[in-house]
């Protein structure tokens, strides 16, 4: 009887093996500022919109991936804003979620897809959309540049749709 459970542990092993060398952990560090962002309040639609050059609002976003596939990464995205400035001068807020990478090793390009959620002050959460051009791929290390879209869908204060915001970020990728 324990022989059989040894023998049946061992060749489930080997089955998971194949899968298991496939997977691979990456970290991103980028920093990332809204280019547009707009802010609606009420039904009629009034509200404000900014530019890049009205409000300089750099963030620091990190995200920690595991690669489920050569091709497919499930991602932890950490965002917090560092500092404002000029007359919307309101550093962004931490946010916090979970996110799916699709990146192909041999085409310069990747996209990704998350719904963080901001924690601090009021309760947000968002879609985000993004993609990126990887400047130089070493393999193991990157420098990418990545434009997203972030959307309100639910929250204190917002209406589906009601905040979005069109971001650049300049980041490092190590993909381990």
């Amino acid at each position: 009887m324990r022989h059989s459970l040894l023998l049946g542990l061992t060749g489930l092993t080997l089955l998971l093996a194949p899968a298991r060398a496939e997977a691979q952990w990456s970290a991103r560090l980028a920093l990332e500022a809204p280019l547009w962002a707009g802010h609606s309040t009420g039904s009629l639609g009034h509200g404000s919109e900014f530019t890049i050059a009205q409000s300089f609002q750099p963030a620091l976003d990190a995200i920690g991936s595991y690669f489920v596939t050569d091709s497919v990464g499930v991602d932890l995205e950490f965002r917090i804003g560092i500092a404002a400035t000029g007359m919307f001068a309101e550093r962004q807020r931490m946010t916090l979620g979970p996110g799916v990478t699709f990146d192909w090793r041999s085409f310069p390009l990747y996209g990704r897809v998350s719904f963080p959620v901001q924690i601090e002050d009021v309760a947000v959460l968002y879609l985000r959309l993004g993609g990126g051009l990887k400047i130089t791929d070493l393999g193991f290390f990157r420098v990418y540049f990545e434009l997203t879209v972030d959307a309100a869908l639910v929250g204190n204060g917002v209406s589906p749709l009601g905040s979005v915001a069109v971001n650049a970020a300049l980041g490092v990728w190590f993909r381990l």
